[in-house]
């Protein structure tokens, strides 16, 4: 018995296409005008379709947003990952080539950037699954500080039992349960700190001020290393 790929049809073909076609229009709205600027009278006119043709691929707006959450969830965990692919650099340089990327892809689509992490709708919160893509790219960045912990080895706590146990619960919810709890407040504390100085930066903080953003995230980076290595053994 052989194993044979069915092609695909013609009919299959076009939804394909048309289905990114949808993609890549709500993205160019997003982009230019924000998600608030998104609905499905207005992809359809920028298609140049009925909005009855559009529902056919997307029961709602809800929806549709949602699924753009999710891609772009994608897009920015396989920026992060792509940025440190085949590379043989020290685990030190390869966790500053992550926080990088994720800096760099913000700042490339800020308004997608807002839209995972601003306010959403209730009923569209529960569409959008508490798994992500992005948790790919914490788990990633888990494994370098691991690398770098092991370079000063300590199997360190982040010194409150009560905070270690809910690092150990976020830990498996990552896919890592045997990651120490000092490696993954170390995470959290890149991630959470990353996340303030980049979003202030999109709203214009920094604007004409000569604190550089950049500066001031190797400084967190090489924060959170430090508490690894001062974390109690």
């Amino acid at each position: 018995m052989t194993n044979e790929t069915r092609p695909v049809s013609r009919r299959e073909r076009l939804r394909a296409q048309t289905f990114q076609e949808i993609e890549d229009a709500s993205f160019a709205i997003i982009d230019a005008d924000g998600v608030q600027a998104l609905s499905i009278a207005a992809l359809a006119r920028s298609m140049a379709m009925s909005a009855p043709a559009v529902y056919r691929y997307f029961p709602s707006r809800d929806a549709l947003v949602a699924h753009l959450v999710t891609l772009s969830y994608q897009h920015l965990a396989a920026a992060m990952s792509q940025a440190v692919e085949g590379s043989r650099r020290a685990p030190r340089t390869r966790v500053r080539l992550v926080v990088t990327a994720y800096r760099d892809w913000a700042l490339r689509y800020r308004r997608r950037y807002g839209m995972l992490f601003g306010e959403r709708p209730g009923d569209l919160a529960g569409e959008v699954t508490a798994q992500t893509p992005l948790d790919q790219a914490m788990a990633l960045l888990m494994d370098m500080l691991v690398a770098v912990r092991d370079a000063a080895p300590t199997d360190g706590t982040s010194g409150d039992r009560a905070l270690d146990g809910q690092l150990r619960l976020w830990a498996r919810s990552q896919e890592r349960p045997d990651t120490a709890p000092g490696v993954a407040l170390a995470a959290i504390l890149i991630w959470t700190r990353v996340h303030g100085i980049v979003s202030l930066e999109l709203t214009g903080v920094f604007d004409n001020h000569t604190v550089e953003a950049q500066r001031l995230i190797d400084l967190e980076i090489d924060s959170a290393i430090r508490s690894l290595r001062s974390a109690r053994p």
